[in-house]
């Protein structure tokens, strides 16, 4: 499992070992504040079977008038074109422009071998951006799977409340297009290990935020830009829309865990602006 494709699972989420250090629902209070607010760090895919939802985070959500998460997952037919477009390398290239013979050779043995791709298959995604390509590999690994944003999505339409994106899937896009595809393809080693998703996985199940924050820079040392890019950048920006939106609207906020935690995170950014965030284990305060 390659760096690229495990950082995916975070930053782009059966919750039942809480402690006072280890959490992923947090009640935001305080500062003004006239109603709570809620944030829960999500892993962006998991398999379907291993897929819970939480009484604390659905009772999170029923009691907010506005649900949040990265992005706006409603889009228009011609955003999810122009969406499709920036998924792929330019010029009609393929992965092979930028990799070795023994490399490409590697991959395309892997996915027509282990994940029984069909020649045509493989060419279509080989002309995806390695970002792009390691996301769509780690779905066909996991198989059936379940997503926080999309069932988050389908609970605001399900009671009502209105869904805000705390950034536009444009500006997702292009902070992704800051890494070059020099960058991402030397991540694209080793799609057949799946022991480090297990880690992460399991560091999630233990809502260990710390844990996930260490993994992911650690993993990141040799690509600086990408932590600064697509975690620190993007949570200072989130701030004060989140500050505007919970003044306003008791608001439960979805984003993706590796967001949460470290000096840059979203839960101390927030406590330096003066709001309280306290660690919900088991049941809402009233």
């Amino acid at each position: 499992m390659n760096v690229i494709t495990r950082l995916l699972i975070f930053v782009g989420c059966m919750l039942s070992f809480c402690t006072l250090n280890a959490q992923l629902l947090y009640q935001i209070s305080g500062n003004g504040l006239t109603k709570n607010s809620y944030i829960f760090g999500t892993i962006h895919t998991m398999p379907k079977e291993d897929f819970k939802m939480p009484k604390k985070v659905l009772d999170a959500l029923k009691s907010s008038e506005m649900v949040a998460l990265e992005i706006d997952l409603n889009m228009t037919m011609s955003e999810q074109i122009e969406l499709a477009k920036m998924t792929l390398l330019p010029n009609g290239e393929t992965l092979k422009n930028y990799m070795t013979d023994s490399a490409y050779t590697k991959l395309k043995s892997y996915c027509m071998d282990s994940l029984a791709w069909k020649e045509a298959k493989f060419e279509k995604y080989s002309h995806m951006k390695p970002f792009f390509f390691s996301s769509v590999v780690l779905q066909e690994k996991i198989g059936k799977q379940k997503s926080f944003e999309m069932e988050f999505q389908k609970l605001a339409k399900q009671y009502d409340k209105p869904l805000m994106g705390l950034e536009t899937v444009m500006y997702q896009m292009e902070t992704i297009d800051r890494i070059s595809i020099k960058d991402q393809i030397p991540f694209m080693d080793d799609f057949s290990n799946m022991s480090d998703f297990n880690v992460m996985f399991d560091l999630y199940m233990k809502e260990d935020i710390k844990g996930l924050y260490t993994l992911i820079s650690s993993e990141t040392d040799m690509l600086p830009e990408f932590n600064h890019w697509f975690l620190d950048v993007r949570n200072a920006n989130w701030i004060p829309v989140i500050e505007k939106q919970i003044h306003q609207q008791g608001t439960f906020i979805a984003v993706g865990a590796g967001h949460l935690g470290g000096t840059n995170g979203v839960l101390e950014l927030l406590r330096k602006q003066g709001y309280a965030v306290d660690g919900i284990s088991d049941q809402l305060k009233n």
